[in-house]
């Protein structure tokens, strides 16, 4: 909105997604601990709900998964049932701290499974081995059930399947293989109502062909339009989502992006900013079980994608709403790191349906806990909402005399703090503190400069939600 050439006004918005130069976070526009969220008066800049505990429970953090209505967490190789503190050892247990793969069943007519590296156990209410020699030695990580039938994937590429409603049997003649092109085995998963087999080089889908209804051989068959020649890099960033598979693919061509398979089309969802990133080499892709994580949220209307990356201490974040990416961290022991929490379950009490109640597992100390929409912090520590603007020139490197900023925002007793770079992201001058409980939300006498980024930081236990700051000053364009 121009108000002559004494006073030119501009908008300067902290909605914006990850930019990144040389695929560091130290520079460029970036949001954390919030989400974008279109509203009558614009785009706002959401903070993200915390997290709180709802376990006491402690011990290396293995995963969650669900029977029969009861949420169980798996810590140490002892799987305990929420609310309780005696739980139930795994037999011939894996190492220690090892991430379990876990398929939930909301009752009592299929068992539950936990599937570590080379090790499958069902569970209802106790815990089986599986010893079948056919389930083998270098199956991978992934589980899908279709009709009766589970399914998993072998280093080799063999998609195997069980007997029926029987994940203790694994019947010889039943497995499938694709195009030995494809490269070898990384997981399965089930989408829609096909079975996804993932390898390193390539996608093929399944679906139940019902080819062999007596039992002799798999029951797959292929989907004829769905073989891609876009692998996964890594078996625990694939999600299923809002009827959508998401994982981070492997492109021995063009390296490392996120995918989404949506119906049975294959769309990039990743930006260049964001491949810069995943193709850093400090990222150990091959060590699956400790350094790549993701899992998917829906809430607040917004379906997120949530990778970790430990090797460079971020969690980036999809928003399927928006289609932006953004970051997530936690502040653990006073310091700000990765988000803390993995292996997210849908609430079992609620039949999967979701909603209120979900759960996570905190990564440090493996307590159970979940997100809730009226926490402001996290079970951990502060949440610390951090936006960083581009730089702004607005089309002209004419000096600006900044004279007034506004920041329209919710009115909320709390205060966020403004700072600037005249420098391109080197240094940022002392922050500012404006009060949003007050109706004119301003700073005054802010400078001058040719070229200005801003950073606006806030760690109060409040909501926030924030607009478009509007900059008034001479030298702006009208």
């Amino acid at each position: 909105m121009a108000q002559g050439d004494d006073g030119s006004e501009q908008a300067v918005s902290w909605c914006n997604p990850i930019e990144t130069r040389d695929g560091t976070l130290a520079a460029d526009a970036k949001m954390v601990n919030c989400f974008i969220e279109g509203t009558p008066n614009g785009k706002a800049a959401v903070k993200r709900p915390g997290t709180v505990y709802t376990g006491a429970v402690t011990g290396l953090p293995q995963g969650l998964f669900g029977y029969n209505g009861t949420l169980y967490s798996i810590n140490a190789n002892t799987a305990f049932p929420f609310g309780s503190i005696t739980g139930t050892a795994i037999p011939s247990p894996p190492a220690a701290g090892t991430p379990a793969v876990t398929l939930t069943s909301d009752n009592t007519v299929y068992p539950a499974l936990v599937q570590f590296p080379n090790s499958l156990y069902t569970f209802n209410g106790t815990f089986t081995h599986v010893t079948d020699a056919n389930y083998g030695p270098n199956v991978q990580p992934g589980i899908a059930f279709l009709d009766g039938v589970y399914y998993v994937m072998d280093f080799s590429g063999k998609v195997l399947g069980s007997a029926i409603n029987d994940a203790t049997t694994w019947p010889a003649l039943d497995f499938v293989a694709a195009d030995q092109t494809l490269g070898h085995g990384v997981s399965v998963a089930r989408h829609l109502n096909y079975v996804v087999a993932y390898y390193a080089k390539g996608i093929q889908l399944y679906y139940d062909a019902n080819s062999a209804p007596n039992g002799q051989g798999t029951a797959l068959g292929f989907v004829s339009s769905g073989t891609f020649r876009t692998g996964c890099a890594n078996a625990y960033t694939i999600v299923e989502l809002s009827d959508s598979n998401f994982f981070v693919s492997n492109n021995a061509t063009y390296g490392k992006s996120v995918q989404q398979i949506d119906g049975i089309t294959l769309t990039q969802i990743s930006t260049p900013f964001i491949e810069k990133i995943l193709n850093s080499p400090a990222i150990q892709w091959e060590e699956t079980q400790a350094f790549v994580w993701a899992f998917g949220v829906k809430m607040d209307g917004h379906s997120f994608y949530v990778l970790t990356l430990v090797d460079l201490n971020i969690t980036l974040v999809y928003d399927m709403a928006t289609q932006t990416w953004q970051l997530w961290s936690s502040v653990v022991s006073g310091v700000e790191q990765f988000f803390a929490a993995r292996f997210y379950i849908s609430n079992p009490a609620n039949n999967g349906n979701g909603g209120p109640g979900d759960y996570m597992q905190d990564t440090v100390t493996g307590r159970v806990m979940k997100f809730s929409p009226t926490t402001y912090v996290d079970a951990v520590g502060n949440i610390n909402v951090t936006c960083v603007s581009p730089n702004y020139d607005w089309g002209t490197l004419n000096w600006k005399r900044f004279g007034v900023m506004n920041q329209i925002a919710d009115t909320v007793t709390t205060t966020v703090s403004v700072s600037f770079s005249d420098n391109d992201y080197q240094t940022f001058h002392a922050p500012r503190m404006i009060d949003l409980s007050t109706v004119r939300k301003q700073l005054r006498n802010c400078g001058s400069s040719r070229r200005r980024a801003w950073k606006l930081t806030h760690s109060d236990n409040t909501p926030l939600r924030l607009y478009d700051m509007k900059v008034s000053a001479t030298g702006l364009p009208r």
